[in-house]
């Protein structure tokens, strides 16, 4: 059976045909910025990247602490490179001749998703190793599509099919078994929660204001339970932590609250909102391994075309103060799986040394 989608949430999905984004994944493990963990004394051995493979299309994220992975352009074909910021090794892994509309790197750096898509009608996610083999594909009919991956179990993902009438199907499709499971939902943005479950928000009617509950499935036993929390506008999940982001009644806070699914242990912080209008806009998220999380900060709420541009990207824990890792303007940002870079910029194109919050370019890029 076929659900409508609502149309303030059309501006979230990928476009098929559309520029690729150049998102970072919210779930990459083994991170911590602690001061401990830092190795100051390689900072200093960082060799920008000059000479390219082709023409410079996006930045993917990190393979290791010091690889980086990311696309450029031969003529027709879409080149998969990494690029060791220490050693300077750079190479091609593989190539793929279909344009590429999104890549990413799975959280546990096990696996490389490429999603392709040659006409408006259908979209096919490939799956491969880090040494570049194809090891599975998955063909989907759709107009748009939205899909997410399971932060611990890599050939798990959760997807679903738009279609030109605004309808949509969602699945569950296990890369392993090769078994597809139909996914009955209101929300077709699920994501990966606790364990095998999929999180999902039961919206008001015609209302993306307010906020909605949250409804869990388990995908083994398609058990399904609903939480007594409210006004939630935005899930996000690491293998052990999650974090529930609520709009405050007066529409004035995001409501960060991250709860600790071994012991139940929790902890709400309040930053400024920010709407697009009709609909709210949550800062992409980003995990580090001892549970904390890296987002932005607005310096006040209200419209994003209306607010300072100045944002900070500040550090939450169940067990610390909220920590401001950064002052600027709102820019992607994906960090190495230590935490001690991270890079930021339009493209990613510059290296963040954590500790000492030096900013340099890692490549050089053509006017």
């Amino acid at each position: 059976m076929r659900r409508s989608v609502r149309y303030y949430s059309i501006f979230l999905l990928l476009l098929l045909t559309s520029c690729q984004q150049n998102d970072s994944e919210p779930f990459l493990p083994e991170k911590s910025i602690s001061p401990e963990q830092e190795q100051p004394n390689k900072e200093d051995t960082i060799l920008p990247l000059s000479e390219l493979n082709g023409n410079f299309d996006s930045v993917i994220g990190w393979l290791s602490d010091e690889e980086i992975l990311y696309i450029t352009r031969q003529q027709s074909d879409y080149q998969i490179n990494s690029y060791h910021i220490e050693t300077g090794a750079n190479k091609i892994i593989f190539t793929i001749s279909e344009p590429i509309i999104e890549a990413r790197i799975h959280p546990n750096l096990s696996k490389i998703a490429i999603v392709t898509s040659s006409n408006s009608l259908s979209a096919s996610i490939h799956f491969y190793s880090l040494a570049g083999q194809e090891l599975d594909k998955l063909t989907i009919e759709s107009s748009e599509l939205y899909w997410d991956w399971h932060p611990t179990q890599a050939d798990e993902i959760f997807f679903s099919a738009f279609y030109e009438d605004w309808t949509y199907d969602s699945f569950v499709y296990s890369s392993r078994t090769k078994e597809m499971k139909r996914f009955e939902t209101n929300d077709p943005f699920g994501i990966w929660g606790k364990e095998s479950s999929i999180y999902t928000i039961n919206w008001p009617e015609n209302d993306s204001l307010s906020g909605g509950t949250l409804r869990e499935v388990n995908t083994v036993t398609m058990k399904e339970a609903e939480s007594d929390a409210t006004n939630i506008i935005h899930v996000s999940a690491t293998d052990d932590v999650e974090v529930r982001v609520s709009i405050s009644d007066d529409q004035q806070k995001f409501l960060y609250t991250l709860i600790r699914y071994q012991d139940g242990k929790s902890k709400t912080f309040e930053l400024p909102s920010i709407s697009n209008y009709s609909q709210w806009f949550v800062p992409e998220i980003e995990w580090l391994s001892d549970g904390t999380m890296l987002t932005y900060e607005a310096s006040q709420s209200g419209l994003m075309d209306d607010i300072p541009s100045d944002f900070d990207l500040v550090q939450l824990s169940i067990t610390e103060p909220m920590k401001t890792i950064l002052k600027g303007p709102y820019e992607s940002f994906s960090c190495n799986p230590s935490g001690q870079y991270c890079l930021t910029g339009v493209q990613l194109e510059n290296l963040l040394k954590v500790k000492s919050g030096e900013t340099l370019p890692w490549i050089t890029l053509q006017e």
